[in-house]
This record gives structure tokens, C-alpha cells and sequence, in this order.
């Protein structure tokens, strides 16, 4: 959400308020597992960044689209591109301005930076600080004719009834693409300066926002008084992906890696409400190679509290190794761990090469950092074959018991959209689709990425 200053936000108080993946609390020196380059040395000026993407695939690869509701509400405080218009004082052509990329800055003293952040093929909805561009822009009240807007800012790009008034109109600005989102100059404080307010609120019985905070980066200060740990954003969008993924009979995975460059960690999940296992390739999956595997079974397996234990701790390990410093892995899983790890289903998590997010969400930093790392993990939810008969049984219900249909889909929480479009791409039926229609919302045309 955009730039301005409603009041003055300050950062968490440092990074030993928060527990850790295994419990107690986040150090500013090394454990005894973890040597001294996975924390910064105290020299140069770096640049850290760890985010997340997901996506619903089709037992046969196919990307689902709605995958815009969320699991878990960000806090109040948090930007979207409507209220930074409102905030700014839109004019008719607003341009004063992916799940969650997080940045963070490391300098021995102060610095003033620019920052800023494209999405060639998406649209970036939600960010923190405020920023004092973004596009595409959102549109005034009054600025379109006919038929009148009402007296509130809309979004031509997410509102798929926004009322263009023609076709050329909705080519230029209905497109998800063109996302931006520009900082500008903004303070990197001296290592060590804490806020001299408490941060804006937000619970860890409600949000995972406090995570990404308990790191132990310098301190931002925005020219609106705006101050954070990171730079925070999260868009709507499409992306070539890496890695194609299908889920075959017998219960096996394929992913097939059709990007120039390896990936490097790959584990795959498989979670009920009470147990969970998980299986874990260190080796990645070379270019133009298929890694295949069964999904991890649950014969056996441990309690959902242990397995997340042990995948919380593998995961951290698998981030260490990609250049992160080991506070901002165990702020990554702690962020995710609820959803990611714990939410029942079957499903695959991959980290892309660098290159691949540079290519994708493109990140300029002024003066050039010293050293840049971008660690992104793609997370895959897989409608396995049983799931999609399952769904498909489910989707005939509609027909008959149509109470029973809708409390099916709707234990699916969040991927109920994207379960309900893959079970009508394999069985039409009409009442299914007026269900659809019921619990899409107007950002139903993004096929994936959060």
C-alpha cells in the first residue's frame, strides 16, 4: 500500500523478541552449529532477500488460477494500492506510485539508498514502507464518463468489472504487468540504532509479520517517519516458471527442471491434520533432468508436531547454504511454518537460482550493494490423481446436495477456488460453476503467484 505518513511507524525492538524454529531466542552471534560468515561481518554494504511464490498444479502440470485468497490477514498498517491512492490524493491517472519478498539492508553506518522493484508480468498489491511510485496506476473517481464511477479510487488491473469504456482502454490497463513499486531515497540507520517508538502492531497470534522482523539487519527510516527492519512487497501475477511438475499414477511426483541452471534443494510434503512426512533432495534437479519420486507416505509417519520440528530445521539448513544469513533462514521458516509446513495436503518446495528471480522480479539498489543475495522458494500445492477424484465426487454433489458440495470445498480454506477449477476442467457442471462464481472475486484472472 502506498507512500504518506499516517503517523510514524518505527521497527521491532531487535532480534531477540521472537523465538525461533526450535524455540528460544534469536542470537546476533553464531550457535554452536553456525559459523561466523552466516552473519554479517560487519563490512560493506549487502543486500539480503528471501520470498516465496505459490502456485495449484494439476496432477498433469496444469497451473489453477485463484490463488489470490490468503491464509493469513497482513496487518493493518501494511499498503495496497487503493489506500496508497487514497493516501497521495489521486488525480484521474494515478502514477505517484509477489507470497512475500522480504529486504534487507547491511552497512557498518549510516547510508542513504534507493530502492526499487519490478514485476514485468504481475502486479505488485501490497507493500511496507510506503513508496512514492507505483504502477499500474489506480484510477480517480470521475475519471472515467460512462458509465460514472463512484465516489472512491478503483483498480482497473485487479477489478475485472472495472468499467472501461472501451476495448482499447481495457488492452492499455486491465493488463497484469508493468508492476512497480519505488521507495525512493530512503536512511539505512547505523548498526545497532533501535526505533525510539514501538513498531506498529502486529501479533504473532495473528501475523507472521514479527519473524521477518527478529533479524538482526540496520534499521530503515522512511522521509515519511515510516521505519522498518525490511522493505516488504507481495504481488498477483504470472511467471515462467522453472521447474514443471506433474503428478503421475501410484502416487509419484515429476519435476522436470527446464531452466538453464540447477536447482538446488527440492522437498516434498505430505501432511494430514495430525501427522506429516516429508522427503528431502539435497541434490536439486540439473538442467534439462527430471527429478521423479513417491510421494512421502504417512504409514508410520510422526506426529504433525514432531515432523514439523524436523522440516523446520531441515529447511533452515537448505537456507543456510544458499547465503542467507542463518537469522534471516529461521525468520523465513517461522514466517511460513504455520502454512506451509503444517496446512494438509501434498506438496513440493523448490529454490530457484538467483538468476531466476533477477529475471522475474527485477531489483535495483542505489549506490550497487558489495554483495546481493535473493533467495526465492517456490512452494507447489499438487492435486494429486486421488484428489482430483475425490474433488470430482465432491463436484457432483452439487447436483443433488449442494450444501454438501459447498462444505467440501470450503474445508479446502484458501485452494478451494483453484480444487474447484481443476475438478471442472475434468467434470462440467453447471451448479459447480455458479458455486465458482460465488467464491471467486474479481482477482480470479491471475493464474498464480502471491
Amino acid at each position: 500500500m502506498g507512500g504518506g505518513g499516517a503517523g510514524t511507524f518505527q521497527a521491532s525492538a531487535g532480534p531477540t523478541d521472537v523465538p525461533v524454529a526450535g524455540g528460544g531466542a534469536i542470537a546476533s552471534g553464531g550457535g554452536p552449529d553456525v559459523g561466523p560468515n552466516h552473519y554479517y561481518p560487519g563490512q560493506g554494504f549487502i543486500v539480503h532477500e528471501w520470498g516465496t511464490d505459490t502456485i495449484v498444479v494439476g496432477s498433469d502440470g496444469s497451473l489453477q488460477r485463484g490463488l489470490h485468497h490468503e491464509e493469513e490477514d497482513l496487518p493493518s498498517f501494511v499498503y495496497d494500492r487503493i489506500k496508497a491512492g487514497m493516501l497521495m490524493g489521486a488525480t484521474p491517472s494515478v502514477t505517484i506510485k509477489m507470497e512475500t519478498p522480504v529486504t534487507y539492508f547491511y552497512s557498518p553506518g549510516p547510508l542513504l539508498v534507493n530502492a526499487r522493484v519490478e514485476f514485468p508480468k504481475g502486479v505488485l498489491t501490497q507493500w511496507y514502507p510506503g513508496v512514492t511510485t507505483f504502477l499500474p496506476p489506480v484510477a480517480a473517481a470521475g475519471s472515467v464518463t460512462y458509465p460514472a464511477l463512484p465516489d472512491a479510487l478503483e483498480d482497473p488491473a485487479l477489478d475485472v468489472r472495472f468499467p472501461f469504456v472501451g476495448e482499447m482502454c481495457r488492452a492499455k490497463y486491465a493488463s497484469l504487468s508493468g508492476g512497480l513499486l519505488d521507495w525512493g531515497n530512503f536512511s539505512i540507520q547505523g548498526r545497532g540504532v533501535t526505533p525510539e517508538k514501538a513498531p506498529p502492531s502486529a501479533p504473532l497470534e495473528r501475523f507472521g509479520w514479527g519473524y521477518a522482523r527478529a533479524v538482526d539487519a540496520n534499521l530503515l527510516e522512511m522521509p515519511s517517519g515510516e521505519s522498518e527492519r525490511f522493505l516488504f512487497y507481495r504481488g498477483l501475477g504470472e511467471f515462467d516458471l522453472p521447474v514443471k511438475i506433474q503428478a503421475g499414477d501410484a502416487a509419484t511426483v515429476k519435476l522436470t527442471n527446464g531452466f538453464a541452471e540447477p536447482v538446488a534443494h527440492v522437498f516434498l510434503l505430505n501432511v494430514t491434520r495430525d501427522h506429516g512426512v516429508f522427503a528431502e533432495h539435497s541434490e536439486g534437479i540439473a538442467p534439462g533432468t527430471t527429478l521423479e519420486d513417491s510421494v512421502p507416505s504417512l504409514d508410520g509417519a510422526a506426529s504433525v508436531d514432531e515432523y514439523l520440528s524436523r522440516l523446520s530445521d531441515a529447511v533452515t539448513d537448505a537456507l543456510d547454504a544458499t547465503g542467507l544469513y542463518h537469522d534471516e533462514a529461521i525468520a523465513m521458516v517461522n514466517t511460513w511454518r504455520r502454512q506451509w509446513f503444517r496446512t494438509p495436503g501434498v506438496r513440493a518446495l523448490y529454490l530457484v537460482p538467483q538468476s531466476w528471480t533477477d529475471q522475474s522480479i527485477p531489483l535495483t539498489v542505489s549506490p550497487k550493494p558489495d554483495a546481493t543475495v535473493r533467495v526465492m522458494l517456490i512452494r507447489a500445492e499438487l492435486i494429486t490423481k486421488g484428489q482430483e477424484a475425490a474433488d470430482v465426487s465432491a463436484l457432483s454433489a452439487f447436483d443433488t446436495d449442494p450444501a454438501s458440495g459447498a462444505a467440501y470445498f470450503a474445508d479446502l480454506g484458501r485452494f478451494a477456488e483453484p480444487r474447484l477449477r481443476r475438478a471442472l476442467q475434468l467434470s462440467p457442471s453447471p451448479a459447480g460453476e455458479q458455486y465458482l462464481s460465488q467464491i471467486a472475486s474479481a482477482k480470479s484472472s491471475v493464474v498464480s503467484g502471491e
